[in-house]
């Protein structure tokens, strides 16, 4: 028994340091694999934090202190201008944590501070944002104020009549406004206060009382003008056909036209739809003591076109063609009719 324990005394020995350097390598190599994550560079971090929103990861940075920076920095870029900022929030629940890493995985990459603010960002304009930053504050607006239409009556215009005396000039005001924002895009203005910085100045218009002569036998001031345009214009275009012939039913300028096929005629050359008769009960009204070129004069069973001055230029007969008269040749004038202004 005894030449048998000294016998297998060196291998027990040798089992037993065998065994000792067994474990302090396992040790070694348990250090060895440690798991961690990596910035682009290469740059190893044990120890990393992520940031989620509702339970839904957004970055991984280095440690808590950074991650609370690159929040900070998104909720200040939404940040009206010139605002007074009233309250900022994130709609999602934020959590900042230790990142759980594992050995045998790739290793998650770690971004900068500058790096998750542009993601973070970036991903924010698209249609999945990774956070709402709901920002509410209080935005003043300098706005026109518009002046006010006053009516001055006059005895030197006939009664309906009105001209412009006094072009109005807009006011400013400071309107302050709360304005509700997500991610930088208005989703909520609410005025809550206006301050007048200057004071308009009101439009003034003259309103004619003066009475109509009666120089017409329809005292039909009623209806309104049509087009826009100048009249001497169809008047200048008209006289360049005195001279021409007259023919009954005719529409041509040059080769023949009656009373309402001139008037027609020359209104079409314009551009502006007119029917071939019937002039009396279109337009606005208006007596001859304030009649103007291009206005419709009608008589009994005939039209012209007033010239200005008292005169005429009209398709007249088969004897006088297209010529210019006195505006009471034709006889009784039952109405003036005026298309544009």
């Amino acid at each position: 028994m005894r030449n048998f324990c000294r016998k297998h005394k060196k291998l027990f020995s040798a089992v037993v340091i065998a065994f000792a350097f067994a474990a302090a390598a396992g040790v070694t190599f348990g250090i060895m694999v440690k798991p961690y994550a990596v910035y682009a560079d290469g740059t190893k971090v044990e120890d990393p934090y992520i940031v989620s929103a509702d339970g839904k990861e957004l970055f991984i940075v280095e440690d808590e202190e950074t991650a609370e920076k690159v929040i900070r920095r998104v909720m200040k870029n939404y940040v009206p201008e010139g605002g007074d900022l009233d309250r900022i929030h994130i709609e999602e629940e934020l959590k900042i944590e230790d990142k759980t890493l594992f050995v045998g995985v790739e290793p998650p990459q770690v971004l900068t501070e500058d790096e998750a603010v542009q993601k973070v960002l970036a991903e924010n304009e698209t249609d999945k944002p990774m956070m709402h930053v709901t920002t509410t504050a209080m935005v003043d607006d300098v706005e026109p104020v518009e002046p006010e239409v006053v009516y001055e009556k006059t005895d030197e215009l006939f009664e309906g009549n009105t001209e412009l005396k006094t072009e109005g000039t807009d006011g400013k005001m400071i309107v302050t406004s709360e304005v509700t924002m997500t991610n930088g895009e208005e989703s909520a203005k609410e005025p809550v206060k206006e301050k007048i910085i200057q004071e308009p100045e009101n439009t003034v218009i003259s309103l004619g009382t003066a009475a109509r002569p009666a120089d017409t036998a329809w005292q039909d001031y009623s209806g309104e003008t049509i087009w826009s345009a100048d009249g001497q214009k169809l008047v200048n275009y008209g006289r360049q056909f005195v001279g021409n012939p007259y023919r009954y039913g005719g529409t041509s300028l040059t080769n023949g036209a009656d009373c309402s096929g001139f008037i027609y005629s020359v209104y079409r050359h314009f551009g502006y739809n007119v029917p071939r008769m019937g002039f009396y009960s279109m337009g606005k009204g208006v007596c001859l003591a304030e009649a103007k070129p291009g206005d419709i004069v009608y008589y009994p069973g005939h039209y012209a076109m007033y010239a200005g001055n008292g005169q005429i230029v009209h398709a007249y007969n088969s004897r006088a063609g297209i010529c210019v008269s006195s505006v009471h040749a034709p006889g009784r004038i039952l109405t003036i009719r005026r298309f544009v202004e």
